[in-house]
This record gives C-alpha cells, sequence and structure tokens, in this order.
C-alpha cells in the first residue's frame, strides 16, 4: 500500500516539531515551576558531578541534562524543552520502528497518535529516568530489528549501536532490564530472530552492553552496591495488589486518548462504507486493537512483553509497582493498533489516515486552550506549587551572598536536597550542589573534596508566610544544619530571605522563606573534630 498523499517525511517531522514546541509552551504556561518533588532539580544536581552512579540512580539521564545546559540557557522553558526534545527523538525511533516492521505508511499517523497519549504530553513534562526512556526504548527496538535484518558490515554496526543504545537504558534505569529481557519472545518466537542467534551480531552487541555497564558496575562496588540497594528497596517481598492493578490498567488509562481516537476513527470510516452499525462494530474493533496476528507477531511481543513481564514481578512480589514505571512502555502500541485496524478494515485504512491526519490542527489548539485556563486556574486559586518563586528566590540568596561576602565566591550548596540546587540553578552554576550536609550520606557517594577549603551555604526552604505575617516554623533541615554548624565552631543563626513571584502570570503573590547558613572556610587545624 502506498503511503498516503498528504504525508512525507517532513510534514511528519513539522507536525511532531511544532506539537513538541506547543507542549514545552504550555507546560512553562501552566506550571510555573519545574516539578513539585524537585526531580528536575535533583537531575541537574547529579550533572554537575559527572559520576558513573549516584545514591539512587544510573546517570545516564543526568549527564544528557549536563550536556543540554552546556549549550542551553538554564530556565525552566528550556528544560521543558529538554523534555519534549527527549519525546521528539522517541518519535523519531518510532518512526524507524515501523519502516522495520514494513509498517512505513503507518508509521507518521501512528508517531501523531502517541502525542495524543500522557506519557509523551503531560507525563513527559518532568524529565527524570522514567521519561529518559521514552527516546531510548524504541531506538533500541529499532537497532534489535536492524541488527537481524541487516548483514556483512552494516548488521555489525547496527549491532554495535544496538549494544549501545541498551547500555544508555540500563544506565537510565535498571527496569530497562524488564524491557530488554522482553525481547527474548521476539527473538525465540520468529524465525529471522533464530537465525540471527547463529551470527555473530547478538555476541558483538551482548559485548558493547557489557562495556558500556563495566564502569558503572564498578562503581556501584566500589561504593557498597548503593544504587541497587535503592533499587532492591522498591520491593517489600509481598504483593502489592493495589499497586498491580493501577499498573495492570495503565496501558487503558495512559493511552486513552490516542487508543480511542484510533478505533473510534476507523469503526466511523468502515461503518460508513459497510453500511454497520457503529458501537457494535466500534467493541469488536476495539479488542482486536490489542490482539496478535499469530505467536510470532515481533510487533505484539514488543508492545506486550515490558507491561507483562512487569506484572509478573509485581504479581509474584519482587517488585512493588510504580505507575510512572508504564511511561515508557507503550512505544509499540499505536503501531499494534493501526496494524490491526489496516488488516481489520483495509477498504477503510486511506480515510480513517487522512481523518486523523486533519486533527492534529484541532486537538493542538485545544491543547494550547486546555493550557491556558489551567495557568489561569493555578493563579487565581494561588497554588503554592505555582507561585514558589525558585528563580527568583536563587537570585535574591545570589545578590545577598555577593554583599555579605564580596571577596568570597561560593563553592557549594546543602541542606534541603533537591531544592537547594535552585541556586545553582538559576544563578551560580558553578556552585556544587551537595545532599544534606557535605560530610555525611548521602553526598559521600558523590563527595566534593573541595567543601573544607571554600565557603558554602546551607539552605532550607521554610515555605510562606503565616496568615498573620509571622514567620514560618524552622524545618528539619534548619535543626539539623544548626547542630551541625555548632559542632564545627561555626554561627549557627539563619539569615532569613524571602521571595516573591510578581508580574501577569502572577496576580497573587506569595511570600516565601528561606532559611540561609553561612559555612566559611576554616583553618586546615580546624578540620580535625575532637
Amino acid at each position: 500500500m502506498a503511503a498516503p498523499s498528504f504525508w512525507s517525511a517532513a510534514s511528519g517531522a513539522v507536525a511532531v516539531g511544532v506539537s513538541c514546541l506547543l507542549w514545552a509552551l504550555v507546560q512553562w504556561l501552566a506550571r510555573g515551576n519545574l516539578d513539585g518533588y524537585h526531580d528536575m532539580l535533583e537531575n541537574y544536581a547529579w550533572a554537575q558531578a559527572w559520576d558513573w552512579g549516584t545514591h539512587k540512580h544510573p546517570p545516564f539521564f543526568a549527564w544528557v541534562v549536563g550536556v543540554w545546559f552546556a549549550v542551553f540557557p538554564q530556565n525552566d522553558f528550556f528544560y521543558h524543552l529538554l523534555s519534549y526534545v527527549n519525546v521528539a527523538v522517541g518519535l523519531w525511533g518510532v518512526w524507524h520502528l515501523a519502516a522495520r516492521l514494513g509498517l512505513r505508511t503507518l508509521a507518521p499517523t501512528a508517531v501523531l497518535l502517541l502525542l495524543w497519549c500522557l506519557p509523551y504530553t503531560t507525563l513527559a513534562a518532568k524529565f527524570n529516568a522514567n521519561s529518559q526512556l521514552l527516546s531510548l526504548w524504541p531506538w533500541t527496538a529499532a537497532l534489535l530489528l536492524a541488527s537481524w535484518q541487516e548483514r556483512g558490515g552494516r548488521g555489525l554496526a547496527y549491532s554495535v549501536a544496538l549494544g549501545l543504545l541498551a547500555g544508555a537504558s540500563m544506565l537510565s534505569k535498571y527496569y530497562s532490564g524488564v524491557f530488554l529481557a522482553g525481547f527474548l519472545l521476539p527473538i525465540f518466537l520468529s524465525t529471522e530472530g533464530r537465525q540471527w542467534l547463529r551470527t555473530p551480531r547478538p555476541y558483538l552487541a551482548l559485548a558493547v552492553f557489557s562495556l558500556v555497564l563495566a564502569p558503572h558496575l564498578a562503581w556501584v562496588a566500589g561504593h557498597g552496591w548503593i544504587t541497587l540497594g535503592y533499587a532492591m528497596e522498591q520491593g517489600s517481598g509481598a504483593t502489592q495488589w493495589g499497586y498491580v492493578l493501577r499498573f495492570a490498567l495503565a496501558p487503558w488509562l495512559y493511552w486513552l486518548p490516542g487508543w480511542l481516537a484510533c478505533v473510534a476513527v476507523f469503526s466511523y470510516q468502515q461503518a460508513q462504507r459497510q453500511g454497520q452499525r457503529f458501537w457494535p462494530l466500534l467493541g469488536r474493533l476495539a479488542w482486536r486493537s490489542w490482539l496478535p496476528t499469530g505467536s510470532s507477531d515481533t510487533l505484539f511481543w514488543l508492545a506486550w512483553a515490558p507491561w507483562a513481564l512487569t506484572l509478573g514481578f509485581g504479581i509474584a512480589g519482587v517488585a512493588e509497582l510504580s505507575s510512572p514505571w508504564a511511561i515508557p512502555i507503550g512505544f509499540a502500541f499505536s503501531l499494534l493498533w493501526l496494524r490491526n485496524m489496516q488488516i481489520a478494515t483495509p477498504e477503510a485504512t486511506p480515510a480513517a489516515l487522512h481523518a486523523l491526519y486533519r486533527a492534529v490542527g484541532p486537538v493542538l489548539a485545544a491543547v494550547a486552550l486546555v493550557a491556558l485556563a489551567l495557568g489561569i486556574g493555578s493563579a487565581r486559586t494561588g497554588q503554592g506549587g505555582y507561585y514558589r518563586p525558585s528563580a527568583e528566590a536563587a537570585q535574591v540568596i545570589a545578590q545577598d551572598w555577593a554583599q555579605r561576602h564580596p571577596a568570597l565566591t561560593l563553592g557549594w550548596v546543602g541542606g534541603a536536597w533537591a531544592e537547594n540546587a535552585l541556586l545553582s540553578f538559576y544563578a551560580l552554576p558553578k556552585a556544587r550542589t551537595l545532599p544534606g550536609l557535605p560530610d555525611s550520606y548521602p553526598a559521600l557517594f558523590n563527595p566534593h573534596p573541595a567543601w573544607q577549603q571554600q565557603a558554602g551555604m546551607l539552605l532550607c526552604p521554610r515555605g510562606t508566610l503565616r496568615p498573620d505575617g509571622s514567620q514560618p516554623l524552622p524545618t528539619v533541615c534548619d535543626q539539623q544544619a544548626q547542630q551541625w554548624l555548632l559542632q564545627r565552631g561555626q554561627n549557627a543563626t539563619p539569615r532569613l530571605l524571602t521571595a516573591q513571584r510578581q508580574g501577569w502570570r502572577f496576580p497573587h503573590p506569595q511570600t516565601f522563606v528561606y532559611a540561609v547558613f553561612d559555612v566559611l572556610p576554616q583553618p586546615a587545624s580546624a578540620h580535625r573534630l575532637p
């Protein structure tokens, strides 16, 4: 079947680019800040270390953040732009996966349907270990097929690339092991996959994969297996049925808008041509959209294996399933729907693809209107997360430091992880962000050896002023900072600074309070505590 006349690689790239740029603008307008849990600031803080591991996650997604901000300005919009560039790269991988599966005609529509699904739109806004996989998994799957389809030097080159991308996936999140284990099904169940195993190519990919992981494993082994320990803590040993149920429903909840659009449009076009009733046809096609064509259906196994294996681990009590783990699993879902719809309704396929294509503009317009409504709603209701003045507070704190210590460069900032990274991200990029206290867990896993010779700061956000205008109470962060400073013979009195967000987007300013503790360099003799 020839590609529809309305599609070209250029028009598809433009549609994806415009969509991703719009979503970056939407998130900047509607959110007011990066994210409520400071995950994105945490990524940036880890990026400063450029190490082979952290006390929580493998390091690849932090490296991506570091490379990005080595080029682009450090502000919220460009961070959101990184999130959606990551989406665009993943969608490009889906396009190539479609071509490798012989579904090039369906690739553009599959890509646009994913841009109607939550993992590629709202959930993608928070760039972290889960969303990083949106770009890595589709390309890794496409390279698996390229490795077993190509021969000679090209096949070897694709095998090296497969090993590199598989390693990058594991270096982003260990959960990628489930995704890679899922490759065994299409490999062993397809003739091409079994033939591939009788060539050097899979073993070259495995060797490259092992080399990529080796430095990280050495780092983890040298640091008490801390990263693996954090991963193992995600399982309690008992089946958590509530989490299992939520993850079981994830394919339908996260991908519901794109799935419904796909099935509804094909059902309508088929009903129009065959004189069938719409609703019964919709029910039959909705069921059929998820089914395999046979036991060796490579597309089906690529689409469903990560979900099924994860669900199995959850039922067995190996892991306590988290709904955000489902964010990267559906990269092949839209291809599966469209392939099955094309088989079930071949005469309706061209019109259905055209209708879905024509919906791109109205959908993007609706997204813009919803974003505007959300931004207005957050501004009018005075949501704390929207009004939190992270960028403004960083400037206030940096200026206050420069006025009080004009001859001292701030070398590091500890305190409340990971919100304390706001100072480095928005104002002082050369100031190293440390988790908590510089000489205690978990700062010791990515140490800053020069902290004792440098001027530093402990930053403890306290929240907003009380309704009567009085100061909020000290936090646990304040108490730990004061105790630590007193033990070192330094001034433990906090300096309280305030900041607000103002302008047309923030009609009801709220005053946030930040406690700052100076940590001044001490003589070498003072470093030796009794």
